[in-house]
Order: structure tokens, then sequence, then C-alpha cells
């Protein structure tokens, strides 16, 4: 098995691992990918799907090579876009075969090895208007799945389009026929299905509409501005990240990244172009921020939009924790600065090594502001350590509000020697 140490996007550089749906099975996270083969090839040369998994993000491993020959399709140039889905201790996989029809395997095990669940098409392009390719599985509140399928009009011909249908108890059949997904806008490639906020979000590369029901109307909104082509959503460990599609050397031969995504009040994605160009888990102290809402685990915490400083924080009203792992070239540092608020009372912030009950490096105290206008403003407060960190650590930030306050953490940053505190 391949392990990769993913040090910025792509997670997977130089191996044409493209089209990604992430999920989390088993606190475990669980990347199912297409695969360019040839980085110069002129047209699509997609010979087989891979499936990674990571528990950190960062570190991946190969957990399987999937082959159209072991399928009813046979040896192939044209395995498409995948997803997956748990039920009832069964992992099912969904698969295109070109952009014609979908299969469906399954396994006992999220990494696979799987096998042909029905030895023929779930869909075989006659059930509905488009052509029946690019699956994607979405899982309701009240526990129902659906299959989203299908591409926009513009790109096959008129009657195309996004469909959707709830699955069978059994993950291998349908339970209603197929209807369209109503959608104000164009399309662009494979559909994702989400929810976030309670709301419905529809996915397809880079663009997303809303809608309060799963059949829609969709609403279209905009585009996350972090991938070229398709793309999907997981949240995890308390954060909510986008699998992306980067062009690594031609628009035939693509890989895949990691970026947090922040939800507007409006509705509206927001992405980092820091976070999209490195990745998900990295963290430098000699940048000159590092902003709260990019923690890899948070614990007790939400993600609030911070319109007076146009970006988000993250608040709390019990004790929380947020953890940033590997913060790297710390070994000059002697000291740490913070950008708070705390509203409605006092609190107080414990920053920590190694883990959320790790050395203790410093503490600082938030008091709520005397001015009614001054809470809209980040407060800073700083301190030294008593010991070096070393070059690389766990940081750990601890927030504990009183009872009845509010405390958000805007962002932070290291001092190193040479400039002292």
């Amino acid at each position: 098995m391949n392990t990769i140490i993913a040090k910025k996007n792509p997670i997977l550089p130089g191996m044409g691992i493209c089209d990604p749906h992430i999920h989390v099975f088993d606190d475990r996270l669980y990347l199912y990918a297409s695969h360019d083969a040839v980085p110069d090839a002129r047209g699509f040369c997609m010979h087989d799907w891979h499936v990674w998994s990571s528990a950190d993000a960062v570190e991946w491993m190969r957990e399987c090579v999937v082959r159209p020959e072991d399928f009813f399709m046979g040896p192939s140039n044209n395995c498409w876009a995948v997803d997956a889905a748990e039920r009832n201790g069964k992992y099912y996989y969904y698969f295109s075969d070109g952009s014609r029809r979908i299969g469906v395997a399954v396994a006992d095990r999220p990494g696979g090895p799987f096998r042909d669940a029905l030895g023929r098409p779930l869909l075989d392009g006659n059930v509905t208007t488009t052509r029946e390719y690019d699956p994607a599985v979405f899982r309701d509140d009240d526990g129902e799945y659906y299959l989203v399928f299908g591409g926009p009009a513009w790109c096959y011909g008129a009657g195309c389009g996004y469909f959707i249908a709830r699955l069978g108890e059994d993950m291998v059949s349908l339970d209603e026929t197929p209807r369209p997904l109503l959608l104000d806008h164009c399309g662009d490639d494979k559909a994702s299905l989400n929810k976030f906020c309670g709301r419905y979000y529809l996915s397809y590369g880079g663009f997303y509409a809303v809608s309060d029901n799963v059949y829609g109307p969709y609403r279209f909104v905009g585009h996350t501005a972090s991938t070229i082509d398709h793309s999907s959503f997981c949240e995890w460990n308390g954060q909510l990240f986008q699998a992306i599609t980067v062009k690594e050397q031609t628009e035939m031969y693509r890989s895949s990244g990691l970026c947090y995504v922040h939800v507007k009040e409006n509705g509206e994605l927001v992405t980092d172009p820091l976070i999209v160009e490195y990745g998900v888990g990295q963290y430098d102290s000699d940048w000159n921020r590092i902003e709260a809402q990019w923690y890899m685990k948070g614990r007790n915490v939400r993600k609030v939009e911070n319109k007076c400083l146009y970006g988000f924080c993250v608040s709390c009203t019990e004790t929380a924790a947020l953890a940033y792992p590997k913060i790297r070239n710390l070994s000059d540092k002697v000291g740490f600065s913070i950008d708070y608020y705390c509203v409605g009372g006092k609190g107080r912030i414990d920053v920590r090594a190694g883990a959320e009950n790790g050395r203790l490096l410093g503490t600082v105290c938030a008091d709520s502001p005397t001015d009614s206008f001054e809470w809209y403003c980040r407060r800073s407060d700083f301190f030294r350590f008593d010991a070096p960190l070393g070059d690389v650590s766990d940081l750990y930030l601890i927030l504990r509000p009183e009872p009845g306050a509010q405390l958000w953490v805007d962002s932070f940053h290291f001092f190193p020697n040479a400039a002292g505190i």
C-alpha cells in the first residue's frame, strides 16, 4: 500500500487521482476517486478507480485499486466518476461506465475490496432522458438515501440534466422513478448533494445552489473559487471540508486537494485562497497570522461570520477546544499573540502544546468590553513561552467562557526572537 504525506495541495501529487468524493467512516477520512492514467494524454484515459484513506487528512494510504474488469463493464478506458455510501454495515460503491451507465459494487470494508452487486448496470441509459452517469449519494436526516446523477444540457444536448431518485433499502435498487432536479442554472459537470445549516446544497464543479427541499427547486448562489472541476464536501471533527480537483499538468491529468469551507449567514460558501493553495492541516508559525477557523478539530465551537472584519471567527458559549497540529518553524519563536472578543461576561483562553491537557504555554484572560462599540474590534493579548517549543508542535486552544459569556477567537500569531515582545 502506498503512503503519501501531503505537504500542500494537491494531496496526492503526480498520480492523477481526481474527481474526489470524500466520506468519513469509522472516524477515518476516505477518498473515492477517478484516475487519469496518462500525463500527456490528449483525451481522458481512465483505466481504473482508487480508494485512499487518512486519519489526519495529511498522511494518505492507498486502500485499493478498483478495476472495471471485476465488474460487468470489463476492461475499459472510461472509468468515470464514483461515490460511496454506508448502510447497515455494508459499503456501496457507485461507478460510471463512461457517460452511459451506472453500476454498483459492495464491500464489507470502506476500503474494499468491492464486488459487483448486480452483475449488470443499476442504470443502463434507458431510464431517463439524460445520460446516466456520474453518481453521487446523499443520506438525509431521516435516514433515506438518494442517488443523484446526470449532466448539463449544454454538454450532452436537450433533455439532459441532473436527476434524483430515492434508493431502496438494499441500496442496489431505486425506490422511485428518477425525476429531474429543478435548477435555475446551466449546471457544470458532476453533481454532489449535501445538507448544511438545514439547507440542501447541490454542487457541481465549483458552482452550487440551495433548496429547502431535497428535490428542489434549487436556487443558484455562486462558486467556491476553489476547484476547476468535480468536488465534494464532508463534515469531520467539527470542520467542513471540500475535496477539490486541481489541474496538475493538463486538463486531462488532474489531481485532488482539500480545503476548509465556511458558511455565511446568507448561505454562501467561502474558502480561503491560502488554504486552497497549501491544503488543510498545514500551519507555519512564520505566517503573519493563522486564522482560528483553520482548525483541524473543533469541540463545542461554531464558525461565525464576522461582518465587521469581513471574515470568520470561532465562537463558543461553553468550554471548547481547537486543535492546530504540526505547526512548523517554532524553534525560534518566544511568544504568542491572540486576537479575540468576549461579550456578556469574562473568560479565558488556555494555550497548550501537544494535547488538550498538554503543557500550558500561557493563558489569556478575556474581559468583556466596557464600551458598546468596542466588541466590534479585535482585542489582542500576548505572552512569552517559558521554554522553547521545538521545531514542530501541536497547538491547542482551550476556550473557557464564564456562564452567560460568549467567547470568540479571530486569529493568532507567533513572535520570533528577533522581534522580541
